[in-house]
């Protein structure tokens, strides 16, 4: 990270953690099958084709155990669309929609809290800060997401896998974890 980054994130953590006492949620664990609406965060630009298909079928999956999916999909790229269009309800996050701190637009964050999501997987790994603040500021009941120091206020379950770990591989263990849960 250049140091001109460095400085910028710097600041988008101050600025997100004076935000995020104003509009502080009360989260819980939430044990995956007793979750209803599930939420998941994806880096288009991230995603090879293989771990994309293997998504959707999972998405679709969800869909047939009767578990509301609501995809948050970015694509940080400069005049890029939503490849979930019709078939899964998405919301769509480009470069036009976040601010120059990678917050993402308030219209947004309303879409995703309106959505009352239970479990908010966040599988987006790259190093903008666009994802976490989604989390951060969500109102989902557990956000899910992989471990970073700096990340530990954004979840309330964090996955310790290795760089670069597949999607599937992911997407598993999240499942294996949150089956655990036991609702308190």
């Amino acid at each position: 990270m250049s140091r001109l980054q460095s400085i910028k994130h710097q600041h988008s953590l101050k600025v997100f953690r004076t935000r995020a006492r104003k509009v502080a949620f009360p989260h819980q664990f939430v044990d995956f099958k007793r979750a209803d609406t599930l939420g998941f965060i994806i880096n288009i630009g991230l995603i090879n084709a293989e771990d994309l298909v293997f998504f959707v079928k999972y998405l679709q999956e969800l869909e047939e155990m009767g578990k509301k999916v609501i995809l948050v999909e970015l694509n940080l790229q400069k005049d890029a669309t939503s490849m979930f269009t019709q078939s899964i309800q998405s919301i769509f996050i480009n470069s036009r929609k976040i601010n120059w701190l990678d917050f993402p637009t308030v219209s947004t964050l309303k879409a995703i809290n309106s959505a009352k999501i239970d479990i908010l997987f966040n599988l987006d790994t790259s190093e903008r800060m666009t994802s976490r603040f989604i989390c951060g500021l969500s109102n989902a009941k557990m956000r899910v997401g992989m471990h970073e120091e700096e990340s530990k206020g954004f979840y309330e379950l964090m996955l310790q896998l290795e760089p670069g770990t597949p999607l599937q591989k992911v997407l598993e263990t999240s499942l294996a974890y949150t089956n655990k849960l036991e609702k308190q």
